[in-house]
């Protein structure tokens, strides 16, 4: 009797994002950097705001209905994470991201600039430098083409490890 070769299965990643500017972003490095028949799934999550908590209760909620082999979630700085969020995330085995001290500031620097403290300043410099509408995925295209984010990844770890949540798993 021959030998029947055993089917690769695909590696699982959620990763669940406070917002839509985060989504769209997200869904632009997705569509960058994912290749097809690497036996990957990549699912991205939008939590809607509410912080490090709306993403706590939307990785709960996906959970019980889907089990995925890796688990990220996507936060900025300018809410803290709770002991208790901490404690959940770390027990879960949960890998965080954090954007210090927002994700703007966070497309500042991949755009080279040095950005401001406090997540409002991100957000007015970052219109500067990069306007239009970053909930929008052409905003993404015109803005941080690929050229742009390779550039970045070398001196940027939270951008290689978002592009290698989505591409590689």
């Amino acid at each position: 009797m021959a030998k029947r070769s055993l089917r690769k299965t695909n590696r699982t990643v959620l990763v669940v994002v406070e917002g839509e500017t985060e989504e769209a972003f997200l869904e632009h490095i997705k569509r960058l950097y994912y290749r097809r028949g690497t036996h990957l799934i990549v699912s991205i999550k939008n939590a809607h705001g509410h912080g490090p908590q709306g993403v706590i209760e939307k990785l709960k909620s996906v959970a019980k209905t889907a089990d995925f082999d890796r688990r990220i979630a996507v936060l900025d700085a300018d809410i803290p994470l709770k002991a208790t969020e901490e404690k959940w995330l770390r027990k879960e085995k949960v890998e965080t991201l954090i954007s210090i001290p927002a994700i703007e500031a966070s497309l500042l620097t991949i755009l080279g600039r040095h950005p401001p403290n406090v997540t409002h300043a991100c957000k007015s410099t970052l219109q500067k430098h990069a306007p239009g509408d970053p909930t929008d995925a052409r905003y993404y295209a015109r803005h941080f083409p690929l050229a742009v984010l390779e550039q970045a990844r070398s001196t940027f770890p939270l951008l290689d490890a978002l592009v290698a949540a989505v591409s590689t798993g």
